[in-house]
């Protein structure tokens, strides 16, 4: 995700919540204590939120009943003012400023899970951080949509050349939430360089018509999916550029598609989402997301008791 911070009032308060919950010794017969890692501008009492921030609100309301049911406290924290010592187990959700702050966002992942179990996986995170994880993929005969990375600034003309395109969109190596990125056709890239911190894919044109659908699985396991349409002539389907979000009713064939990504990340994800394109050819991967995967609980009835018995295993 972004940080375009094109930030909308929210709810007043005091000002920033870095720790909402009262602070408990670990362990003693006392609850378990979970974190619910987020930027400082999607926290429910920042000053000024995020207009995304919803998605933050959404996730930590579906997850909530069924961890405490469990007699788990869930508290939201700012991931740059958190302090995992006083945690069981931390959960990577609504980061979505560690793009801006990469080197400190890995460097608190390495004390956190020195400290406590951290989710997703620190060593899945670091490989899914570059968009250079593609390139193992399609290694792996997965179908993924044709990229072009650099190691040095290239004309653009190259990457026409290599997809035999029309048009192609760059993107940050390391970025989300559709921030960043440009769209060029063959006559608008002259004089246009790819530089190393940026990548070059095709405009799948079914982007424009099918959409992208998501899939959401949990432990490995499947939950639900949506599917995600442009809005306005764009070609980005993130709601915050227009787009919208509609259930999908995905075919078991598409769904064990889905999970062939699943099965061949380096690490297994407590949860993850595999964003592809439908296209005549089959289900082309868009991107792989396992580090802090908005998972559209609206669309996954079943997602917080899924997500808190994923949870109990890394607290036994």
């Amino acid at each position: 995700m972004g940080s375009d911070h094109l930030g909308l009032p929210g709810r007043r308060g005091h000002g920033p919540v870095l720790d909402r919950a009262p602070h408990h010794p670990r362990g003693n017969g006392f609850l378990k204590r979970i974190a619910y890692l987020a930027c400082a501008d999607c926290l429910t009492t920042a000053q000024r939120r995020r207009p995304d921030a919803y998605e933050h609100d959404r996730e930590l309301a579906a997850l909530t009943p069924a961890f405490e049911a469990r007699g788990w406290s869930l508290s939201e924290a700012d991931w740059r003012a958190c302090d995992p010592a006083r945690f069981d187990l931390l959960l990577i959700r609504t980061t979505w400023d560690y793009v801006d702050h990469e080197a400190e966002f890995l460097a608190f992942l390495d004390r956190a899970v020195s400290l406590a179990p951290v989710a997703n996986d620190p060593a899945l995170v670091r490989w899914n951080l570059s968009k250079r994880y593609l390139q193992g993929l399609a290694a792996q005969g997965l179908p993924i949509i044709p990229s072009l990375f650099v190691d040095a600034p290239t004309p653009a003309s190259a990457a026409f050349e290599a997809f035999g395109a029309d048009e192609i969109i760059l993107k940050p190596v390391v970025g989300g939430g559709g921030f960043g990125q440009s769209r060029l056709t063959r006559a608008e890239a002259e004089g246009v360089i790819i530089q190393p911190g940026q990548f070059a894919q095709p405009l799948v044109p079914e982007i424009m018509t099918t959409g992208e659908v998501s899939f959401i699985f949990v432990d490995g396991d499947y939950s639900h999916a949506v599917r995600k349409l442009p809005g306005g002539g764009d070609y980005r389907i993130h709601v915050i550029h227009g787009g919208g979000e509609h259930p999908y009713d995905p075919s078991p064939a598409e769904i064990e598609t889905a999970r062939t990504f699943v099965t061949a990340l380096p690490v297994p994800a407590l949860a993850c989402r595999v964003d592809v394109i439908p296209t005549a050819h089959g289900l082309l991967l868009m991107e792989l997301e396992a580090i802090e995967p908005h998972l559209f609980p609206t669309y996954g009835a079943q997602l917080g008791e899924r997500m808190a018995h994923a949870c109990g295993r890394l607290l036994a």
